[in-house]
Protein backbone atom coordinates (compact mmCIF):
# COMPACT_ATOMS: atom_id res chain seq x y z
CA UNK A 1 0.00 0.00 0.00
CA UNK A 2 1.71 3.66 -0.95
CA UNK A 3 0.29 5.72 2.19
CA UNK A 4 2.16 8.18 3.74
CA UNK A 5 1.26 10.27 7.26
CA UNK A 6 2.53 14.13 8.05
CA UNK A 7 1.84 16.59 10.76
CA UNK A 8 2.59 19.84 10.55
CA UNK A 9 2.11 23.79 10.28
CA UNK A 10 -0.24 24.70 7.41
CA UNK A 11 2.40 27.23 5.92
CA UNK A 12 0.81 28.45 2.67
CA UNK A 13 -2.68 27.44 0.57
CA UNK A 14 -3.87 28.01 -2.76
CA UNK A 15 -7.47 26.94 -3.97
CA UNK A 16 -7.93 26.71 -7.60
CA UNK A 17 -10.82 25.57 -9.73
CA UNK A 18 -10.67 24.48 -13.09
CA UNK A 19 -13.06 24.37 -16.42
CA UNK A 20 -13.40 20.77 -16.09
CA UNK A 21 -15.45 21.71 -12.25
CA UNK A 22 -12.16 19.79 -10.52
CA UNK A 23 -11.22 21.47 -7.27
CA UNK A 24 -7.96 21.00 -6.18
CA UNK A 25 -5.80 22.55 -3.14
CA UNK A 26 -2.80 23.09 -2.85
CA UNK A 27 -0.78 23.65 0.21
CA UNK A 28 2.90 24.13 1.81
CA UNK A 29 2.84 22.08 5.29
CA UNK A 30 5.86 22.78 7.32
CA UNK A 31 7.28 20.72 10.01
CA UNK A 32 10.47 22.37 12.06
CA UNK A 33 13.76 19.71 12.41
CA UNK A 34 14.74 18.24 15.17
CA UNK A 35 16.69 20.18 17.36
CA UNK A 36 16.79 23.03 14.79
CA UNK A 37 15.48 26.41 14.47
CA UNK A 38 14.84 25.15 10.56
CA UNK A 39 12.01 23.99 8.68
CA UNK A 40 11.16 21.84 5.95
CA UNK A 41 8.32 22.21 3.91
CA UNK A 42 6.17 19.42 1.75
CA UNK A 43 3.92 20.76 -1.14
CA UNK A 44 0.65 18.63 -1.12
CA UNK A 45 -2.36 18.79 -3.25
CA UNK A 46 -5.51 17.79 -2.33
CA UNK A 47 -8.61 16.64 -5.03
CA UNK A 48 -12.00 16.53 -4.53
CA UNK A 49 -13.43 12.74 -5.70
CA UNK A 50 -16.78 11.43 -6.57
CA UNK A 51 -17.17 10.62 -2.41
CA UNK A 52 -15.66 13.71 -1.23
CA UNK A 53 -14.59 17.27 -1.08
CA UNK A 54 -11.81 17.37 0.77
CA UNK A 55 -10.21 19.94 -1.49
CA UNK A 56 -12.91 22.85 -0.93
CA UNK A 57 -13.20 21.42 2.95
CA UNK A 58 -9.39 21.82 3.95
CA UNK A 59 -9.64 25.58 2.18
CA UNK A 60 -12.45 26.12 4.38
CA UNK A 61 -11.39 24.50 7.56
CA UNK A 62 -7.68 25.94 7.90
CA UNK A 63 -6.04 28.85 7.61
CA UNK A 64 -2.34 29.37 8.00
CA UNK A 65 -0.84 28.43 10.81
CA UNK A 66 -2.90 25.30 11.88
CA UNK A 67 -1.79 22.08 13.02
CA UNK A 68 -2.93 19.36 11.06
CA UNK A 69 -1.96 15.61 10.42
CA UNK A 70 -2.56 14.15 6.49
CA UNK A 71 -3.07 11.24 4.95
CA UNK A 72 -2.03 10.61 1.60
CA UNK A 73 0.81 8.85 -0.89
CA UNK A 74 3.19 9.37 -3.24
CA UNK A 75 2.95 9.74 -6.81
CA UNK A 76 5.81 9.74 -9.51
CA UNK A 77 4.51 12.19 -11.96
CA UNK A 78 6.40 12.74 -15.72
CA UNK A 79 6.16 16.06 -18.30
CA UNK A 80 7.63 17.05 -20.75
CA UNK A 81 9.48 20.86 -20.96
CA UNK A 82 9.62 23.15 -23.13
CA UNK A 83 12.77 22.19 -25.04
CA UNK A 84 11.24 18.79 -24.89
CA UNK A 85 13.29 17.20 -21.81
CA UNK A 86 11.19 14.59 -20.51
CA UNK A 87 11.35 15.42 -16.10
CA UNK A 88 9.84 13.28 -13.34
CA UNK A 89 8.91 14.53 -9.97
CA UNK A 90 7.33 13.02 -6.88
CA UNK A 91 4.54 14.22 -5.34
CA UNK A 92 2.34 13.93 -1.81
CA UNK A 93 -1.71 13.54 -2.93
CA UNK A 94 -3.83 14.24 -0.17
CA UNK A 95 -6.89 12.42 0.67
CA UNK A 96 -7.36 13.30 4.09
CA UNK A 97 -6.96 15.72 7.01
CA UNK A 98 -7.41 16.67 10.37
CA UNK A 99 -6.83 19.45 12.86
CA UNK A 100 -4.47 18.66 15.84
CA UNK A 101 -3.10 20.47 18.93
CA UNK A 102 -1.08 19.36 21.25
CA UNK A 103 -2.19 18.10 24.78
CA UNK A 104 0.43 18.51 27.33
CA UNK A 105 -1.26 15.83 29.63
CA UNK A 106 -0.80 13.06 26.74
CA UNK A 107 2.53 14.93 25.60
CA UNK A 108 1.27 14.40 22.28
CA UNK A 109 -0.29 15.91 19.35
CA UNK A 110 -4.39 15.27 19.43
CA UNK A 111 -7.46 15.05 16.32
CA UNK A 112 -9.25 18.49 17.45
CA UNK A 113 -11.38 18.24 14.36
CA UNK A 114 -13.70 15.31 12.62
CA UNK A 115 -11.70 13.04 10.32
CA UNK A 116 -13.14 11.11 7.71
CA UNK A 117 -11.92 8.10 6.57
CA UNK A 118 -8.04 7.52 6.48
CA UNK A 119 -8.40 5.00 3.69
CA UNK A 120 -6.96 5.74 -0.02
CA UNK A 121 -9.55 6.83 -2.39
CA UNK A 122 -10.28 4.15 -5.48
CA UNK A 123 -8.01 5.33 -8.56
CA UNK A 124 -10.93 5.96 -10.40
CA UNK A 125 -12.43 8.42 -7.57
CA UNK A 126 -9.11 11.00 -7.67
CA UNK A 127 -10.14 13.38 -10.24
CA UNK A 128 -7.01 15.27 -11.50
CA UNK A 129 -6.60 18.48 -12.78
Amino acid sequence: MNKIELLGRLNWLDIKYYDSGTCVTKILLARKLPNKDEYESFPIAFFNTKNDNTAERLAEECKHGDYIRIVGKLRMSTYTTKDNRKQSKLEIIGWNFVKVQWDAEQNKYVDIGESSSDNMPDEDEQEAA
